[in-house]
């Protein structure tokens, strides 16, 4: 892990500099560094994914795991080039490209710092493609999480609704602004989402459809905003009565488990 003086001799040395438009502040605390990967509970047949390792803050300390089935993502040619000198002829797979443009997850379990400007794409991404995800362990903007965990109000939209149904979540640790270079304006805080076993992924696509189409027009009726995709009206309209919800009602005001109940029905309906 690069302390505060290396960065700024490595950014030197490759006529560069952090960009915080894009997130590019570097944890420089190890003690950090450590809890938020033994967050993560790696054993030897995981297979672990890090999203924008950057400076390798946290990679180094994964690879002190005795496990041989680790890849990182990076989107930036210099940060690559970086961990390849770094970590050169250990057992890590290092891929130069953008995450949301990743094709094909293998990894059971996922960490990363996330930029807070692609946060819910990411998290999106990775919880509807990644048929194997176990366990993720995300840092990102203190009031990123805020709105990760809404229930109500203007921050509550699909992607908590799909969140909420597929996993656990849990605030795990606070980190300070202080524990960064450069340092940003705000606080950072990491989290973990934890999959139900129990939950069906070919599902969970189709509820974020629903609840995604219930949320386009916040001032519109569940009705108005699902008819164009159930297009039979008398299917919307049974499915409403099935599950004691009102056509009049707003997506804001259904909770998780009528989403459920609500998507479960239109999709027996629609069979």
């Amino acid at each position: 892990m690069l302390n505060r003086d290396e960065i700024i001799d490595y950014f030197k040395l490759v006529n560069s500099h952090a960009k915080k438009e894009l997130g590019q502040n570097f944890l420089i605390n190890q003690k950090t560094a450590t809890e938020i990967v033994n967050l993560l509970s790696i054993n030897k047949n995981d297979k672990v994914l890090e999203i924008g390792p950057g400076l390798g803050a946290l990679t180094g300390f994964i690879l002190d795991e005795e496990y041989s089935n680790y890849e990182v993502v990076e989107y930036d040619q210099k940060f690559v080039e970086f961990l390849n000198k770094s970590f050169e002829g250990r057992k890590i797979k290092i891929t130069k490209n953008n995450i949301l443009k990743v094709k094909e997850f293998q990894a059971n379990k996922v960490i990363g710092n996330l930029p807070y400007y692609i946060i819910s794409e990411i998290i999106l991404k990775i919880s509807l493609e990644n048929k194997h995800l176990e366990k993720a362990v995300f840092m990102v903007q203190k009031e990123c999480y805020k709105r990760i965990v809404a229930k109500q109000g203007k921050d509550y939209n699909a992607l908590n609704v799909l969140l909420d149904y597929l996993f656990n979540i849990k605030q795990e640790l606070l980190v300070g602004r202080t524990n960064f270079f450069p340092e940003p304006n705000v606080d950072s805080l990491v989290f973990s989402l934890t999959k139900k076993p129990e939950k069906n992924m070919d599902f969970a696509g189709f509820l974020y459809k629903i609840a995604k189409l219930s949320f386009q027009n916040r001032r519109k009726t569940l009705q108005n905003n699902l008819l164009p995709c159930v297009k039979d009206r008398d299917i919307l309209m049974n499915a409403f009565e099935k599950t004691n919800i009102k056509p009049t009602q707003r997506a804001e005001e259904l909770n998780t488990e009528q989403f459920v109940k609500l998507s479960q029905t239109l999709n027996e309906l629609n069979k």
